[in-house]
C-alpha cells in the first residue's frame, strides 16, 4: 500500500510540476507574441508607390533556379512578362528531366544549365552571369502581380542606406477559402512570416525566403552558400550579409507579395518544415534558437502535464482545460494580425483549432528529423 501510495504521489507531484512549468512557458510565450506583434512596421497600402521614371535598362535580373518545374514555370514567366518596368530574366536548369529548359526557351527567356548539383550551385553560376546592379530570386512555383518589380525598384530607390545588401518581400499561401486544411497552412505560414518580417525590421533576424528576395549583385555572398545542404540558399546568404555588416530591408508593400500554393498532405508539410529547421542548425541566430526552444518547451510541457493528469487521479483536468484555452487565446492576436496583413482568409473556427493542428505540425516535423527522412527535390538532406 505504501508503495502504491508513493507512486501515486510521485505521479501527482510530477503532473503538478509539469502544469506549473507549462504555465510559466505560456507566460513567456505570451510576452513573445506581444513583442512580435508590436515590432511589425506599418504595412504600405497597395497603390501608395510614388510613380517614377524607371530606367530604360533593367535594374534587376530575376534568377529562377529550376528542377523539374515545367508545369509551374510558364505562369511565373507570364507574370514577369507583364511587369510595368523592364527586367532581365535568367532561368537556371538544375538537371531537369521534364522539359523545363524547353519551357523557358519557348518563352524567349535565357536558360543556362547548372554545371554543379543543387540550388546553391545554380545560384552561384547565375551570379557570375548577372550584369545588373541587383539580382532577385523567385521560386518557379510563385505568382506575382504586375507591379512587383515596380515595388521592388521603389524599395531600392527609397532605401535609407546605400549599403543595403538585400531587400526581402513577403511570401504568402493562396488557400482555398472553403478548405480548413489550406487555411491552417496559410495562417500558420502567415504567423511565421510576421515573426520574420518584424525580426528583420527590428534588426534581430537575418531571415527571409529565397522565393521572393532581391540582393545587391556586387555584395551577394555566392561563396558563402553551403552546398552540403540541399536547400537553404536564402538562410546562408542572409546570414553572410548580416555578418558582413550590410543592412537587410523588408518591402512590406502588398504589391511585392509573392504567392504560392499549400501542400497536399501532412507528410509533405512535415517534410517541408523539417527541411526548413535543418537549414541553419549550425549557425542560426540567437532569436531563432530561443524561439525554437520556447515552442519546444510549450509543446513538451503540455504533453507531459496531460500524461501526468491522465495517470494521476489527484490532478483534475480543469487545469489542462485552462491551459488549452490559454493557448487558443494567446495565439489569436498573431493569427489575426497575419490574416489582415497578408490578406488571408480566416474563420472563427481556425483560431479554435490552430493550437492542435500546430502541435501536430511540430511533432510531425520533429519525427521526420529524428528519422533522418528529410528530402528536397529528391535529394537527401
Amino acid at each position: 500500500m505504501n508503495i502504491e501510495f508513493g507512486l501515486e504521489s510521485w505521479l501527482a507531484a510530477l503532473a503538478w510540476a509539469m502544469l506549473a512549468l507549462h504555465f510559466l512557458c505560456l507566460g513567456r510565450y505570451a510576452m513573445s507574441i506581444w513583442s512580435w506583434v508590436r515590432r511589425l512596421p506599418v504595412s504600405a497600402a497597395a497603390g501608395d508607390i510614388a510613380k517614377f521614371d524607371s530606367l530604360s535598362a533593367p535594374l534587376i535580373t530575376v534568377v529562377i533556379p529550376c528542377r523539374n518545374e515545367a508545369e509551374s514555370l510558364p505562369f511565373l514567366l507570364e507574370d514577369l512578362g507583364q511587369q510595368t518596368v523592364p527586367l532581365a530574366l535568367l532561368v537556371i536548369d538544375d538537371h531537369s528531366t521534364d522539359g523545363t529548359k524547353n519551357v523557358a526557351e519557348a518563352a524567349g527567356v535565357r536558360c543556362i544549365k547548372n554545371p554543379g548539383e543543387g540550388k546553391k550551385a545554380a545560384l552561384r553560376q547565375a551570379h557570375s552571369q548577372i550584369k545588373t546592379p541587383w539580382m532577385a530570386t523567385l521560386d518557379a512555383d510563385v505568382r506575382i502581380g504586375k507591379d512587383w518589380a515596380l515595388s521592388m525598384e521603389h524599395s531600392i530607390n527609397q532605401s535609407t542606406s546605400s549599403a543595403v545588401g538585400a531587400i526581402l518581400g513577403t511570401v504568402r499561401l493562396n488557400a482555398t477559402p472553403e478548405s480548413a486544411w489550406e487555411r491552417f497552412q496559410a495562417l500558420e505560414y502567415g504567423c511565421l512570416m510576421a515573426w520574420i518580417e518584424g525580426g528583420v525590421c527590428a534588426e534581430k533576424l537575418a531571415m527571409g525566403s529565397g522565393a521572393n528576395s532581391v540582393y545587391r549583385t556586387s555584395t551577394y555572398p555566392a561563396e558563402s552558400l553551403n552546398e552540403a545542404q540541399a536547400s537553404g540558399d536564402d538562410a546562408y546568404a542572409l546570414l553572410a550579409i548580416k555578418k558582413h555588416g550590410s543592412p537587410i530591408a523588408w518591402n512590406s508593400d502588398p504589391q511585392a507579395f509573392a504567392t504560392t500554393q499549400p501542400v497536399q498532405n501532412w507528410t509533405e508539410l512535415w517534410n517541408q518544415r523539417a527541411r526548413w529547421a535543418s537549414k541553419t542548425h549550425d549557425q542560426a541566430d540567437g532569436e531563432t534558437k530561443s524561439v525554437g526552444q520556447l515552442i519546444a518547451a510549450v509543446e513538451l510541457t503540455f504533453l507531459f502535464a496531460l500524461l501526468g493528469t491522465i495517470s494521476s487521479s489527484d490532478v483534475g483536468f480543469l487545469w489542462i482545460l485552462v491551459a488549452a484555452i490559454l493557448k487558443i487565446l494567446l495565439n489569436q492576436p498573431l493569427i489575426s494580425r497575419a490574416a489582415r496583413r497578408y490578406k488571408l482568409t480566416m474563420k472563427s473556427t481556425d483560431v479554435l483549432f490552430f493550437p492542435w493542428r500546430y502541435a501536430a505540425l511540430v511533432w510531425g516535423a520533429w519525427w521526420q528529423l529524428l528519422r533522418g527522412n528529410v528530402k528536397w527535390k529528391g535529394r537527401q538532406l
